[in-house]
């Protein structure tokens, strides 16, 4: 039998446990000699009498494009997002975040996949009744090229693609930043109306965030917010006003935000249809991580929850 000692707890482990006739992997970090934290955060209990292998997994320095295999790394980064974009409601079932916030965005009113489970048959059942007890449309995000069965089953029960979408990443980098901006720790009532996000302010506040604009003439005319979790700063709400397109200013922005990043790996998302955006990213040394879909099974009009991001 492999042996775990007091001074092996806060490793990250590999364990393989003699189970029955065959064999069981789990994978984390310890948290006592007989318990670990997965990736989801799910406290697994086990027996040190069953450990039939146990490795120490060595962690790897971690690149916004490097540094572990691909569905971890989207796993990871997916989870990281979502914490910059806290719903008011939240439940973790079976590796599936379910979020609910009034119906105020997609992204706070789905369904986040964060495993490869093959049996999903009873979460979709089970995704349908929670949404619909709470009065949304059932929607969820997939990643496809992780959960090509989930997206075949949900189409298959009436679930349509509504935004299929880019995450893309570039390391922390130093931006020159010589143009004045403003930085706050809060969406001032000017900032929040720029896009209109004045139903937003709540949950933009239920994360740690820095929100920029440029102002020209007294008048904002570009601005972002940048999020951070888990090493990661991720840039959203990136706007600059008709009447100013075309002049700069998207670029300014972005570097901007950059500059206000914390020396976090950078990331933000974009749908896949908004070339102008991607070819600014492009040109700014973002590269796609990888593409999520959103899927919803639509029974009734809620325009709110029609916004993406």
């Amino acid at each position: 039998m492999t042996q775990i000692s007091n001074n092996d707890i806060g490793k990250r482990v590999t364990i393989r446990l003699k189970d029955g006739e065959g064999f069981r992997d789990i994978v984390g970090h310890l948290k006592s000699t007989t318990t670990l934290v997965n990736r989801h955060g799910q406290l697994i209990e086990f027996e040190p009498t069953l450990i039939h292998i146990r490795r120490e997994i060595k962690e790897v320095p971690r690149t916004a494009t490097g540094g572990a295999p691909l569905s971890i790394r989207i796993y990871e980064l997916e989870a990281a997002m979502a914490k910059t974009w806290r719903a008011r409601e939240e439940e973790l079932i079976d590796g599936w975040l379910f979020r609910a916030d009034l119906g105020i965005t997609k992204r706070a009113n789905s369904a986040l996949v964060l495993n490869q489970d093959s049996k999903f048959n009873d979460q979709i059942d089970e995704l349908i009744d929670w949404y619909r007890n709470r009065n949304l449309n059932p929607a969820i995000i997939l990643i496809p090229k992780l959960h090509n069965e989930l997206d075949i089953a949900l189409a298959e029960r009436g679930f349509e693609i509504t935004h299929d979408c880019f995450t893309m990443v570039k390391n922390c980098a130093d931006s020159i930043v010589d143009f004045e901006f403003q930085v706050t720790d809060n969406p001032s009532h000017e900032w929040l109306a720029t896009q209109g996000d004045q139903k937003l302010a709540e949950l933009f506040t239920r994360s740690e965030a820095k929100y920029l604009s440029i102002i020209l003439e007294g008048e904002i005319v570009a601005a972002g917010r940048v999020g951070f979790a888990d090493g990661w700063a991720v840039l959203s709400r990136i706007w600059v006003k008709p009447d100013q397109r075309g002049k700069g200013f998207g670029r300014k922005i972005l570097a901007a935000l950059e500059n206000e990043s914390g020396g976090h790996k950078l990331a933000l998302q974009v749908e896949s249809k908004n070339e102008i955006a991607i070819n600014l990213y492009e040109s700014m040394g973002y590269t796609t991580h990888h593409i999520y879909r959103i899927r919803e099974q639509r029974q009734q009009i809620n325009l709110i929850q029609d916004l993406c991001c």
